[in-house]
């Protein structure tokens, strides 16, 4: 089955979403953790470590958001 075209309009809305979805997820499931390793060891880890948490958990959720939006 063929996926439908989407208007500019609702592209543009559809990116703003994910992207806030993205920023939001990858924020928190990046940066709780963080937070708890600096609590508990006393010491921040790696900002690549940071880096891949937070891609990994904002792409999480924008196919998530994607899923639900059914786009």
């Amino acid at each position: 089955m063929p996926t439908p075209r989407l208007s500019a309009s609702r592209a543009v809305v559809l990116w703003i979403i994910y992207a806030v979805v993205f920023a939001v997820a990858g924020g928190l499931g990046a940066g709780i953790p963080a937070l708890l390793v600096e609590l508990v060891a006393g010491d921040a880890y790696d900002d690549t470590l940071y880096a891949i948490m937070f891609g990994v958990t904002g792409f999480i959720g924008y196919r998530l958001a994607r899923n639900v939006t059914g786009w």
